[in-house]
């Protein structure tokens, strides 16, 4: 049943009502306020009234939808109470800048909307600015420009660069720690890892097993990096590491200074992929590298090298082409099935296969 009272009483009641059942974000329509039973008989003057009321209070903001009809959002009483301490024109450049949200609003295009003479408009926003209601950022799109936006809100990605931009520069160092770090990470899970057998020693001593399934002795030495061997798994291997694994991954480590998503890691592995150091899978589901874990490593201690000859080591490293007989053959390109060369009557294919794969 409809309530009554004064019409004070009602638009309290109303905002009250508001405030539990709807979020700041969404958009109230007539419909939604005449819901919740306050407004005696549905009467559309005593809510447009009760409204009005609100909005002049800062406790609610007027709004109109694609379809051009009247609806309100509903401010929070903090929020409301530090608009209300806001003379008229720095309400105005304060209303102006909150309807661009996470994407701010170039001054040029603020001075439009509200029609301020410069002067005016300079010092509301520097008033604003003061009691640290607004602030500037820097968009990456418009280096040039001075845009503002609430100083609670955080610029969304299109403005700032995402994670890869540092108060609107590119990062390259970070882009590179995380890029060194991840791919060390693929790579492991990439390549079929092989320990040399120890020499053979007491069979009382305990065994241990190792990640690749083997089993070595407790008391013997593990094998170097040098002596490791590492083999490129079947063409119908499905375990390569994913753009998900990968994310949560890289957010355990703490090694960034704020959460990743899967959509920042997936731009920066497709980065990797043009640089060569990793392969696409699936449709970029999943990734491997193309080094072997002992190569990257080898580039690594070859950081200090001139630019030239870690080119060369990052290019004449071993890898599951240049291996493989195809990727050295020097017929290659008139290789084809059936043909006088073809894969069929290829002299390297057993050889290889039982010395490099063990088949």
């Amino acid at each position: 049943m409809a309530a009554t009272g004064t019409t004070d009483e009602i638009t309290q009641r109303i905002y009250a009502r508001c405030r539990e059942q709807f979020s700041g974000s969404q958009l109230l329509y007539q419909r939604d306020i005449l819901s919740l039973g306050i407004i005696p008989a549905k009467n559309l003057e005593i809510l447009l009234e009760c409204t009005q009321k609100l909005v002049d209070q800062n406790r609610f903001r007027v709004y109109q939808d694609s379809d051009n009809r009247l609806a309100w959002k509903v401010i929070a009483e903090e929020d409301a109470e530090k608009i209300q301490s806001l003379n008229d024109t720095e309400k105005l450049v304060y209303n102006v800048i909150h309807s661009t949200g996470r994407t701010g609003i170039w001054i040029r295009q603020l001075g439009k909307r509200t029609d301020l003479h410069k002067t005016s408009l300079d010092k509301a926003l520097k008033s604003l600015e003061g009691k640290n209601f607004i602030k500037s950022i820097f968009n990456v799109k418009h280096p040039g420009k001075k845009v503002y936006m609430l100083a609670e809100l955080t610029p969304a990605e299109d403005v700032t660069g995402g994670a890869w931009f540092t108060d609107g520069v590119l990062d390259a160092e970070f882009i590179g720690v995380l890029s060194d770090y991840i791919e060390v990470q693929v790579s492991k899970r990439s390549w079929y890892e092989v320990i040399p057998k120890p020499a053979a020693s007491s069979s009382n001593n305990k065994r241990q097993k190792l990640n690749t399934g083997e089993i070595m002795k407790q008391n013997e030495p593990t094998a170097t990096e040098k002596e490791r061997k590492y083999y490129p798994y079947p063409a119908d291997y499905k375990f390569y590491p994913t753009v998900g694994e990968i994310t949560v991954e890289v957010n355990k480590t703490g090694i960034t200074p704020v959460k990743l998503d899967e959509g920042s890691i997936s731009q920066l592995l497709r980065m990797m992929c043009f640089d060569g150091r990793l392969i696409a899978l699936n449709d970029h589901t999943n990734y491997k590298a193309v080094r072997r874990p002992n190569e990257i490593i080898k580039a690594r201690a070859d950081a200090d090298r001139p630019p030239e000859v870690q080119q060369k080591s990052f290019f004449n490293g071993a890898n599951g082409m240049t291996e493989a007989p195809c990727g050295q053959c020097p017929v290659f390109k008139i290789c084809q099935p059936g043909g006088t060369v073809s894969p069929e009557n290829c002299e390297y294919f057993d050889d290889w296969f039982g010395k490099a794969l063990g088949f």
